[in-house]
């Protein structure tokens, strides 16, 4: 039988420990009432934690938080918070957008929902009911809050004494928010529009989620035009694809495929997600080993914004790009040493650091590179180069951090090895980010070994002269793994 006790690694922190009974566990009730049990500590776990954030955030604003000497204002003047989100993604392991909203959650439990985090700690109602009714709290007025917490509370069970799903009261807790909210409506919609925006979020096997979040006129009258569009196609003579893969095709069709169509005279055909690549004119860059560019090999590539895409899609888009550029090294003529010649890298300089660091260089920080800010490891003003060994990519709040010499980024003198850089010849500096708290963690590039990389049971055949042998590659092309981007510059191979 499994083990099941639990003891902490801190004991100086977290005394004792925690063991499941072998006796109550004899049969299925035991072991229901033991997830029961489990439960109830899970509640209580995430209460206690709620006080240690808040407690954290509170003694990181009693430090002395006025940063070096002579930087402007930074980070909307919120800088304890800014720096208490930062030290808790590091503590935890979580992206700095969880751990902001742990911030913020445990926060507004702890101080300004009292009776709701007292039901937690005993085990009442669990986190994710908490969360709910924290997330609507939050948008009411100060002194409508807690009552609104309280009133919601109450009714977090039915008449008859269950307790409702964690779905079932998020829609209750946003109903009652709807009806005990002191502003009018009118108001809270003109407010609410500015936050519309649309985002995209990476899934699995070369797709994505695009989500918007729209006016509720709006959104509904897209989707029942892309329904009315993917139900007229559903007709058409052998049309064999699902309602709901017309309603995507249509609506990826309405976004890349518009041009002069008119309401007069409406395009009834939905054609398929593969016939719009050539439609796509935004900038699009797509990492390519060159043997898969030329045909020669079905390893994946790399879509900037998403990973992982399949050797024929990236292909088509290379195909599509009006112009083609190569992501140079020093050896082929991008500059990358300036010394003390220039404080700006230049946009050659600047693309070598996009596809070397792949992401803000900050260790769990996913903000992609093209909306990072290239910063100079040893600070310009205490005698730092522009140089590829000293620049790295760091997203506008981790640069404020470090700016404010509140978090430090240092190159690592303990080793002499590299990070390597996936193919571009020149290797990453090797980094550590320092937290205000001591946290020292290593600042490493995007790895995309595990993709672009070969694998390590692949071996390439070898030629007469012991060399690996090359496929349909002309003479002075780059070595096997060289990497293009679809973007600007030289015209496509084909």
């Amino acid at each position: 039988m499994v083990e099941l006790g639990f003891a902490s690694r801190f004991p100086d922190v977290l005394a004792g420990g925690l063991e499941v009974s072998a006796e109550a566990l004899a049969g299925p009730g035991g072991t229901a009432r033991a997830l029961q049990a489990l439960a109830d500590f899970d509640a209580y776990s995430a209460a206690l934690r709620a006080v240690l954030v808040d407690r954290l955030a509170a003694e990181i604003a009693e430090e002395p938080l006025e940063g070096r000497h002579g930087q402007p204002t930074r980070l909307s003047g919120n800088i304890a918070h800014a720096v208490a989100v930062s030290e808790l993604a590091a503590l935890q392991g979580t992206s700095e957008h969880t751990a902001a909203r742990a911030l913020n959650f445990s926060t507004a439990l702890v101080n300004t929902h009292p009776a709701v985090h007292e039901a937690l700690a005993s085990g009442d109602i669990t986190e994710a009911h908490a969360r709910a009714l924290v997330d609507q709290a939050a948008t009411l007025p100060q002194h409508a809050a807690e009552p609104y917490a309280l009133e919601a509370l109450a009714r977090v069970r039915t008449r008859q004494g269950r307790l409702r799903t964690p779905g079932e009261f998020r829609a209750l807790a946003r109903d009652l928010r709807e009806r005990l909210h002191p502003g009018s409506m009118a108001h809270r919609r003109a407010a609410a529009r500015e936050d519309r925006r649309v985002w995209l979020q990476p899934e699995g096997d070369g797709m994505c989620t695009l989500s918007a979040l729209l006016p509720a006129e709006t959104a509904t009258g897209m989707y029942e035009r892309t329904d009315a569009l993917a139900r007229a196609a559903r007709r058409a003579d052998g049309e064999a694809r699902t309602l709901a893969q017309l309603r995507a095709d249509a609506l990826a069709h309405a976004v890349l495929g518009a041009r002069e169509r008119t309401a007069a005279a409406p395009s009834a055909a939905v054609p398929f997600p593969e016939e719009l690549l050539a439609e796509v004119k935004a900038e699009i860059v797509v990492h390519i080993p060159l043997a898969v560019a030329l045909g020669a090999s079905d390893a994946p590539a790399i879509l900037d914004g998403h990973g992982a895409i399949d050797p024929a899609t990236a292909r088509a888009l290379a195909a599509a790009a009006p112009t083609w550029q190569r992501l140079f090294t020093d050896a082929e003529g991008t500059p990358l040493a300036l010394g003390r010649t220039a404080y700006r890298p230049p946009a050659g300089l600047r693309r070598f650091l996009q596809y070397r660091d792949g992401a803000c260089r900050v260790p769990g920080c996913t903000r992609p590179a093209q909306n990072t800010e290239a910063d100079h490891t040893t600070e310009w003003q205490d005698g730092g180069t522009t140089d590829a060994a000293n620049l790295a990519l760091l997203c506008p709040q981790h640069h404020a951090l470090k700016s404010l010499a509140l978090h430090h980024l240092t190159h690592d003198r303990t080793t002499e090895d590299t990070d390597g850089t996936d193919g571009t010849g020149t290797p990453a500096p090797a980094l550590i980010w320092t937290t205000l708290l001591g946290q020292a963690l290593p600042a490493e590039p995007l790895d995309r070994d595990h993709v672009l990389a070969p694998r390590a049971t692949d071996h390439p055949p070898r030629g007469p002269s012991g060399k690996p042998a090359t496929r349909g590659e002309p003479p002075g092309t780059p070595a096997h793994g060289a990497d293009v981007a679809v973007r600007e510059e030289s015209p496509p191979p084909f």
